[in-house]
């Protein structure tokens, strides 16, 4: 009997059984039900034989592309030698502690100590329990946490209380758990206070100072934010922001926790963003690119002053999951940080960056539908309106995003985002050839916009 291949036995109305995170709207779902049954380079390949440019790094993650043969036999090679030990109570695996010590050679000054969980989620809920907890060892009710407005920190109870992005911190999951708020976005398109930079005071910024103070300097332990708010459509700061936050940070004695989930592990032309801004943070979250997807893995690194803070009573930190130190998923993350070096990866992204900037600048020029351009390295938000004159958006109903995703899919071509803005964040592997090929798409879909 003939062997059937997987394009061959499985069709796009197979799904009856899948319940899917993000349910995509009945008029919309046909159109842009795939499923993928193989993957090399930059390229996903449906049950239907066809391929796409995958402009996204699946969820931002897939930064060495698909296929990779290192990554596969890093994983082959630790199961068959050590695929679990669990990762609490002083137990560790060889993967752990290379990873550990491998990310403290890289990351902002003063980070050290390492956790690594399964997800993003799991590590900024992990953070907010760190902050917690290291203030109450030394005898201060310091709990509340402080985020940004239109952020997205995970889809856990606490990460998502501190989450405020409308499309996936619904009113419908409520209520929120208490001890958190948001301040303003440094949102410069669309300012919150409607000043223009740089006349504005970076009042984004002092609007941290003014809630703290609201709050009472002896209730707020942390801030929490992206170095640039990737899911609100790449929100990057005037670069006055983040030093005077720090400054705000430091003067009330409220921790940093810098979530480098999105844009860690060189998405934005550096390892981190944030050295970008040259932030210092107590508490640096990260995941995504840190595997490449190959395996579950994220993390979150504490500085030897948090440590010894959380470790100065007898009490044990009672926080764990199953797969904390997962020793497969530590052995991928190795390899992973071993290629992007040797293969100078995240300069590469850099340069692949500015060259798809300067090209989506060019095209904002032309465009009545461009707003804004915004984006460091291979993550890109586009700022979509109805009239630039205006700054209008163009209707939810329209689900203008949406519709420009499925035409691109049609073309094979797969982007992001949600609302107004379309979201790039293509594997850091990409040529010039292949950003081309997804830049001229995107062009192409825009420009047959009808007002």
């Amino acid at each position: 009997m003939a062997k059937v291949s997987l394009r061959e036995s499985y069709r796009r109305d197979d799904i009856d059984h899948v319940l899917h995170g993000v349910t995509i709207p009945s008029n919309l779902a046909k159109a842009l039900n795939r499923i993928f049954v193989e993957a090399y380079g930059v390229r996903l390949v449906d049950s239907d034989g066809k391929e796409y440019i995958d402009g996204m790094s699946s969820v931002v993650c897939a930064s060495l592309g698909y296929g990779n043969r290192e990554l596969a036999e890093a994983a082959r090679s630790q199961m068959t030698k050590l695929h679990l030990v669990p990762s609490f109570g002083n137990r560790t695996s060889p993967p752990e502690i290379d990873l550990a010590r491998t990310l403290a050679d890289t990351a902002p000054g003063g980070i050290d100590r390492f956790m690594f969980t399964s997800s993003g989620s799991d590590s900024n809920e992990s953070a907010i329990k760190i902050v917690r907890w290291y203030w109450r060892q030394k005898g201060l009710d310091k709990y509340k946490i402080i985020s940004l407005q239109n952020a997205y920190h995970g889809a856990t109870y606490g990460a998502g209380s501190a989450s405020s992005f409308p499309d996936y911190t619904h009113k419908d999951f409520g209520p929120n758990l208490p001890g958190f708020t948001q301040v303003p976005s440094p949102y410069c398109y669309r300012c919150p206070f409607g000043k223009s930079y740089p006349n504005c005071g970076i009042q984004c910024a002092e609007a941290l100072d003014h809630k703290i103070q609201e709050e009472g300097e002896d209730t707020v332990g942390a801030f929490l934010a992206e170095p640039a708010q990737s899911a609100a459509g790449v929100l990057v700061p005037p670069p006055e922001y983040w030093p005077r936050v720090a400054e705000i940070c430091q003067e009330h004695d409220v921790l940093l926790i810098i979530d480098e989930v999105i844009t860690g592990v060189g998405r934005m032309g550096r390892m981190w963003a944030c050295e970008h801004w040259d932030i210092r943070p107590d508490i640096l979250v990260f995941s995504k690119g840190i595997a490449s997807g190959y395996m579950p893995i994220s993390g979150v690194g504490v500085t030897d002053e948090i440590y010894q803070g959380m470790t100065s009573s007898d009490a044990a930190f009672p926080h764990v999951y199953t797969y904390n130190g997962h020793p497969v998923s530590c052995a991928v993350a190795l390899k992973n940080l071993e290629i992007l070096s040797r293969e100078k990866l995240i300069d590469r992204g850099a340069e692949m960056g500015l060259y798809a900037q300067e090209r989506l600048t060019h095209f904002q020029e032309q465009s009545p539908y461009v707003g804004d351009i915004r984006g460091r390295g291979l993550n890109f938000g586009i700022e979509l309106v109805a009239d630039k004159e205006t700054r209008q958006l163009f209707p939810p109903e329209r689900k203008i995003v949406m519709s420009v995703g499925a035409q691109l899919l049609e073309k094979g071509i797969i982007i992001g985002g949600s609302g107004n803005n379309i979201r790039l964040a293509p594997p850091l592997i990409i040529t010039k050839d292949e950003i081309d090929y997804v830049l001229d798409g995107l062009e192409w879909a825009i420009q047959g916009i009808q007002a």
